[in-house]
């Protein structure tokens, strides 16, 4: 697959978190899915919806079709083992937009599951709520539809708790293998129908497009959305199951924390919700290195302090930068690590490089401007 550099991934940051709006959010896992990794996929989802829907009733419809969705992926995950699929791994994205919330999955089928596939959508797609309800019962009683190549069951359940079409895509790969994409659009008010299957056509050619972008540049994870300790604990736990290098598992999960702290310190505090500081944070392989990168808005008269604890902390020697974190800790008059540059001088010890940041402007905002951090690990097996 082809790689990236860390450069190109630092030039994604500003466009991935221009993709959605302030109250919104985004949050993409593509790689392999083992049992852990889908509890913890849905753990992080589940926390956002809550975070900005007090409707229980649409929380359940949405937590339902993302267990079914990501249910759908191991179904056929399972059945295709060999080199198309590690190129080629299953993604789960889900994404609130205004009123409306869009799970989109993707996976290999083998070829000849197609037309069966495509069949129980096209038949699931031509009926009303109503008749989807009697199929259901139908289906329940004849047992039909329930091998592991479509999964009919739980596609009738999709359409029928979301309220719309299923969407979907096939891409050939290759004459063994297409890669089909799934997605469902669920409204926050099920009065809201008509043009909504537009809006999801216009969706998932959205996920396509970043899912081709996170497979030319390697990306395991994306989150653009509020920041806050639940959020980092979550993707702490997504990417020690996703990782199985024990040492370079180690190194990534501490300076994650750094970074997300860093969004959560250090991101404009106006912008700050209920659900957490506004931010971006991807995480991708490049050659043999663990390529992460965060990006928040900060205030302008933020620049310089940070530039400055940066530039100190990037001056450094190894050993000088030892002896300056030791010293930081053993002041106990110092109380405030934002103040001492604490964090960016563990975020430099454990990377042990020194550490990128830019700063770019923000069209037509003279106040703010968007800060982007990243740094690496070297891969030891």
């Amino acid at each position: 697959m082809a790689q990236t550099s860390g450069s190109q991934l630092f030039s994604i940051a500003y466009p991935l978190f221009q993709r959605i709006s302030n109250d919104d959010f985004e949050y993409v896992y593509r790689g392999y899915f083992t049992h852990n990794i889908t509890k913890k996929i849905l753990v992080l989802a589940d926390t956002n919806i809550a975070k900005v829907t007090y409707q229980s009733t649409l929380q359940k419809r949405i937590y339902y079709i993302m267990v079914e969705g990501l249910q759908n992926i191991s179904r056929h995950q399972d059945e295709i083992a060999n080199a198309n699929s590690e190129q080629y791994p299953g993604i789960f994205a889900i994404q609130k937009n205004g009123e409306r919330y869009f799970i989109s999955t993707g996976n290999l089928v083998a070829n000849d599951k197609i037309p069966a596939l495509q069949d129980k959508l096209e038949t699931i797609n031509a009926l009303d709520q109503e008749d989807l309800k009697k199929f259901h019962r139908e289906m329940l009683a004849a047992g039909s539809m329930s091998d592991k190549g479509g999964a009919g069951l739980g596609l009738i359940e999709m359409s029928r708790k979301s309220g719309n079409k299923l969407i979907y895509s096939f891409e050939k790969i290759d004459d063994q293998f297409t890669y089909f994409y799934l997605q469902t659009l669920i409204p926050g008010d099920k009065s809201i129908q008509g043009g909504e299957v537009l809006k999801a056509h216009s969706s998932l050619e959205s996920v396509k497009k970043l899912h081709n972008r996170m497979n030319l540049e390697n990306l395991m994870l994306y989150f653009n959305g509020f920041f806050n300790q639940e959020n980092l604990l979550s993707l702490l736990a997504i990417i020690k199951g996703r990782m199985n290098m024990p040492l370079t598992t180690i190194k990534v999960s501490n300076i994650m924390v750094e970074m997300l702290q860093n969004i959560i310190k250090h991101g404009d505090k106006s912008e700050n919700t209920s659900g957490g500081i506004s931010g971006v944070f991807f995480l991708g392989q490049t050659g043999n290195e663990v390529v992460l990168t965060s990006g928040n808005i900060i205030k302008n008269d933020a620049v310089a302090i940070i530039t400055e604890r940066l530039e100190f902390v990037n001056s450094m020697s190894k050993d000088e930068l030892s002896d300056y974190y030791d010293d930081i800790l053993l002041d106990f008059d110092t109380q405030d690590a934002k103040k001492t540059g604490l964090g960016f001088s563990d975020l430099r010890i454990k990377s042990d490089r020194p550490i990128k940041y830019e700063f770019q402007h923000i069209a037509d905002n003279d106040e703010e401007q968007f800060y982007i951090l990243q740094t690496a690990v070297t891969i030891k097996n």
